[in-house]
């Protein structure tokens, strides 16, 4: 009748493994990175965010196409009767190379977009994947608190058999039986629905079984405040997009201020059939409008005052992402506390406990609710711990989402 319970403890400490026997054999195991990799290359939102690389390639193209020329025929009564022109206008100056130069700039916005589709998907796969793995711990705990209620149930039972306990203890144990029973079969279909968030983030059907090989106690490596917020200035989607938009205002400035310089057309042709004066003639001229009254003035202004709003939400971004690592940091830092106090003293000590309450009831010092009393308190402080262990990678999480990369 008697149980070692340091495995069980072992088992619960290290809170990783497998995943159940039904999705073993069917894919073999997938670590993090491999998933990260392959939702990289399969996430169809992240595929659409990388089209619009194609749409602002061809601004680019756009921008730094040529004006066509114009061709011009009259034919009337009037003397001469016929004219053939062509007018084509040429542009002297930067103002096309600042086109292009604009529309180049506003193409890193494509990058900035795909960087903010990978800042969701990394989010949303780390709390898919770790939370799988949570499930899958779950239900292993689930398993073991099973275990040790069916093996209370039979010392009340051999104690009944002996008389040397009322049949309410068996009672009793057979209902601790039954609740397990059912909260083992609520983690199975918990494991499913997370096994489908986290397909749905591979871009998989629902039901393709995964199988996991890194434990949710894997850490990425935490970097402190000041490293932090150095990967944050040079990552953070929304500091870099605030730095992007104001390169764009500017190279829209030179733009409007080459565009001061008046773009001439010039034109050339002949003239035809002018009775008594001549068969044929040429003919040529040139066209420029004077930049008297319009010179861009308020598209510059406007460019202008929109490059220091910008200049004033960088400065706001930028305190509100120090203010969010910082506070990141220190979750992650107390998380991890939590979790080490959990793994280095409560579950041992409530392990040491139930076995002591079991073998106390045995030998018949206590009743069967002092034994309940430590199946509650083994299976709550088991649940805390790997609650305490899911949240520490949603902290990780938030921190990776607001430094803009990967920490591991």
């Amino acid at each position: 009748m008697r149980t070692p319970f340091l495995p069980i403890a072992a088992v619960l400490i290290v809170a990783g493994g497998a995943a159940q026997a039904a999705a073993q054999s069917a894919s073999p195991p997938l670590t993090y990175r491999t998933a990260l990799e392959l939702a990289t290359s399969r996430n169809l939102g992240l595929e659409a965010a990388r089209r619009q690389r194609a749409i602002r390639e061809a601004q680019v193209k756009a921008a730094g196409q040529i004006a066509n020329p114009t061709v011009l025929f009259e034919a009337s009564r009037d003397a001469p009767h016929q004219v053939l022109s062509f007018d084509i206008p040429v542009g002297f100056g930067t103002k096309r190379t600042r086109r292009i130069d604009l529309a180049k700039e506003e193409l890193t916005l494509a990058e900035l977009d795909v960087r903010a589709e990978l800042r969701t998907l990394r989010r949303n796969l780390r709390e898919a994947y770790f939370g799988l793995l949570a499930a899958d711990d779950s239900v292993r705990i689930a398993t073991e608190i099973l275990a040790v209620a069916d093996r209370g149930k039979q010392v009340a039972q051999a104690r009944f058999d002996e008389g040397a306990a009322p049949k309410l203890d068996v009672m009793t144990a057979d209902l601790a039986v039954a609740r397990a029973q059912g909260e083992l079969e609520l983690a199975r279909s918990s494991r499913l629905k997370a096994q489908a968030e986290l397909n749905a983030v591979l871009n998989q059907p629902p039901a393709t079984p995964v199988v996991l090989s890194d434990k949710l106690s894997d850490l990425a490596e935490i970097p402190g405040f000041e490293a932090a917020m150095t990967m944050a200035s040079a990552s953070n989607v929304d500091l870099v997009t605030a730095e992007r938009e104001l390169a764009i205002e500017q190279r829209r400035v030179d733009l409007l201020r080459s565009e001061r310089w008046p773009t001439p057309t010039f034109t050339f042709g002949g003239v035809f059939n002018a009775p008594e004066e001549f068969r044929a003639g040429a003919m040529g001229g040139v066209s420029i409008d004077l930049p008297l009254f319009s010179r861009n003035q308020g598209e510059i202004a406007q460019s202008q005052a929109t490059s220091a709003q910008i200049r004033a939400k960088h400065d706001a971004v930028r305190r509100n992402v120090e203010s969010g690592v910082f506070g990141a940091v220190a979750t992650v830092e107390a998380t991890r506390k939590q979790v080490d106090s959990y793994r280095q003293t409560l579950v041992p000590t409530a392990t040491a406990i139930l076995g002591l309450a079991e073998e106390s009831y045995r030998l018949g010092r206590t009743s069967v609710l002092a034994v309940l009393d430590a199946q509650r308190s083994f299976r709550e402080i088991s649940r805390e711990y790997l609650q305490s262990l899911f949240d520490l990678q949603i902290a990780i999480a938030d921190l990776e989402e607001i430094i803009g990369a990967p920490l591991q």
